[in-house]
């Protein structure tokens, strides 16, 4: 049997075997993907020339990269989940109160994925852009998810033996995980769930900031407060201060003292 006339199920592996050798890499070259992929060289020309006449890869020079429509389709799933619609305007108004960068990250397997970004510091490292994803036992995103979840439910091959200390310490902090630069060197992270770890997505809302500038504790209580305004505007209601107000307003959390 050709590969042109090769089962749909073989060829849509060897289309998702390419497509995934992009997983933290913006441009490849088609020998650096053929050989990630474990495809021929022809083989890996011929799906590139097809997806880039879709789109879905586009080619600049002798590089390839993930498309508009991959971000199109990508955003529609995620933009799909209700605490992410609803997290979008705490989000800048956290940032814009805090100064600090905020994250919207959810739990993928022993990972967690940052779905939305707001705010350019720290504009070098890798795991803090958006689309990326951290180790979720170093971050204070993933700390904070799996502090939800029942050690059995832990989803990823964890060292369970420190896990489980580093898990207790965010449960006496009623949730609030806190990360002194585990991901990365001169970072500082606190993060809170939005919500309750049950059914659809969860997900944590986290501030980021220079390590040793970054007020700690003042950030733990805005971001455990936005984090709570939230869940309760992805439920139809907003609460502020023990208030209930109308869905679109969103007041600013307390400014954080800088320096």
């Amino acid at each position: 049997m050709t590969r042109e006339h090769e089962p749909p199920v073989a060829m849509i592996d060897r289309v998702a075997s390419l497509l995934q050798v992009f997983d933290g890499h913006d441009r490849l070259t088609l020998a650096q993907i053929s050989r990630r992929a474990g495809l021929p060289r022809s083989s890996a020309h011929r799906i590139l020339q097809r997806l880039v006449e879709l789109g879905w890869v586009e080619r600049r020079g002798f590089e390839y990269g993930l498309g508009i429509r991959m971000f199109e389709l990508g955003s529609q799933v995620v933009r799909r989940d209700g605490v992410h619609q609803a997290a979008l305007p705490y989000m800048h108004a956290l940032h814009r109160s805090t100064g600090l960068t905020v994250h919207l990250s959810a739990l993928v397997s022993a990972d967690v994925l940052h779905l939305e970004r707001v705010g350019g510091w720290p504009e070098k490292g890798e795991g803090w852009r958006l689309g990326a994803r951290q180790p979720a036992a170093h971050s204070a995103a993933g700390l904070a998810l799996l502090a939800q979840l029942d050690e059995a439910d832990w989803p990823g091959p964890f060292d369970h033996e420190p896990l489980r200390a580093e898990v207790e310490r965010v449960r006496e902090r009623d949730g609030v995980a806190i990360d002194l630069e585990g991901c990365s060197a001169g970072v500082t992270a606190v993060a809170a769930p939005v919500g309750p770890c049950e059914g659809g997505l969860s997900a944590a809302l986290s501030l980021c900031g220079p390590a040793g500038s970054m007020p700690v504790d003042r950030a733990v209580a805005a971001v455990r407060r936005a984090a709570a305004d939230i869940w309760y505007a992805a439920s139809g209601v907003t609460r502020l201060h023990g208030r209930q107000i109308r869905r679109g307003h969103v007041a600013a959390p307390a400014a954080l003292a800088h320096g």
